[in-house]
């Protein structure tokens, strides 16, 4: 039953269910790109669905936290250089150890090295229409695009009323559709756009991001609904995601009827969940690690591979091992306490 009335929400100032949820779909994408390398085969095949929520996480997050304090009149410009230096940490952590993989299978001279980790570092993706759109480490598109988002939320979205950001979601989802039709899977954004493609990863960023400002707007107004138990709502992305490739759907029914219909529900749902006080610090953590796991994990799946001279089993699982023991120990040594899933309740 829909509760709609202005009470407080009985959830703790931080969402601290959101740092949860980032975390399990950081380690989704860890098993899609273990797949991909590995040719493991396995139920998380379309991990890369997950991509589509952290932008749909992030509207609903800055909506939240950060978009009335946008209204005060902070500008869009020194807000969206704040969010740079905050994510920029894991475009150095993520550049950083894939250029290190470069210097030693010999990639380029030396000379190249530097000057495409200094393009990288700057967030200045590729745009010569082959390969990654960034040049070493594949995963930093989404921390463009999530820049990108967050300078429209600050410059023009704020201002924009609720029923036209439904409106917006609405014409993004069908552009989506379109483009996913067209493109065969929602696996767009990655590589480096051609004058042709340039617009193809617009609506999977946009649709996603838009619809978390929709949901959060209604989550702010003090739209509540019930919950799932805890631990049903958190286990729900994994079930999601491993149910996909087996549906009697295309890929591209898949992709959409996940990215539309599944992923803002399940994301509503964990945020109606409310985890006992004592899961605060571990899923804090969680989201936390998650940052530099996501950032840096598939050059070390990549390189174990290529050192090992072999995609078994066991360099599989050592490839793993050692992306999330080197994750860790960058959690330790980089602050990331300003990552995109701080939240805070509604009043």
């Amino acid at each position: 039953m829909i509760d709609t009335a202005a009470a407080k929400p009985a959830h703790s100032p931080r969402m601290f269910q959101l740092d949860g949820l980032r975390g399990i779909a950081a380690l989704m994408i860890v098993a899609y790109h273990l797949d991909i390398v590995y040719a493991i085969g396995g139920p998380f095949q379309r991990g890369y669905l997950f991509v589509d929520l952290f932008f749909l996480l992030s509207g609903f997050v800055l909506t939240i936290s950060t978009e009335k304090k946008l209204l005060t009149g902070i500008g869009a410009i020194e807000f969206t250089w704040a969010r740079f230096k905050r994510l920029w940490p894991l475009v150095a952590v993520g550049a950083g150890v894939a250029v290190v993989r470069a210097f030693v299978i010999g990639m380029a001279d030396p000379l190249t090295l530097l000057w495409m980790l200094a393009l990288d570092l700057l967030m200045i993706p590729s745009l010569v229409g082959s390969g990654p759109f960034y040049r070493y480490n594949g995963p930093q598109w989404t921390l463009f695009y999530e820049l990108l988002a967050n300078l429209l939320h600050a410059a023009v979205l704020k201002k924009v009323g609720t029923g036209l950001i439904a409106a917006l979601t609405l014409i993004m989802g069908a552009w989506l559709i379109y483009t996913v039709r067209g493109h065969g899977a929602d696996t767009m954004g990655v590589n480096a756009p051609t004058w042709a493609t340039w617009w193809n990863a617009l609506p999977r960023v946009f649709f996603a991001y838009f619809m978390g400002v929709l949901i959060g707007r209604k989550y702010r107004d003090g739209l509540r609904t019930a919950g799932l138990p805890w631990w049903l709502a958190l286990a729900l992305p994994i079930v999601g995601i491993a149910a996909v490739p087996y549906l009697p759907l295309g890929r591209v029914a898949g992709d959409l009827g996940f990215v539309i219909l599944f992923l803002p529900l399940m994301m509503w749902l964990v945020a109606m969940s409310q985890p006992p006080a004592a899961l605060k610090v571990p899923l804090e953590w969680l989201g936390n690690y998650s940052l530099p796991l996501y950032c840096v994990h598939l050059t070390v799946l990549v390189w174990t591979k290529e050192l090992a001279g072999s995609n078994s089993g066991e360099v599989a699982a050592l490839a793993v091992g050692i992306a999330l023991v080197l994750s860790w120990v960058f959690s330790k040594l980089v602050s990331f306490s300003s990552k995109p899933t701080v939240a805070k309740g509604a009043a």
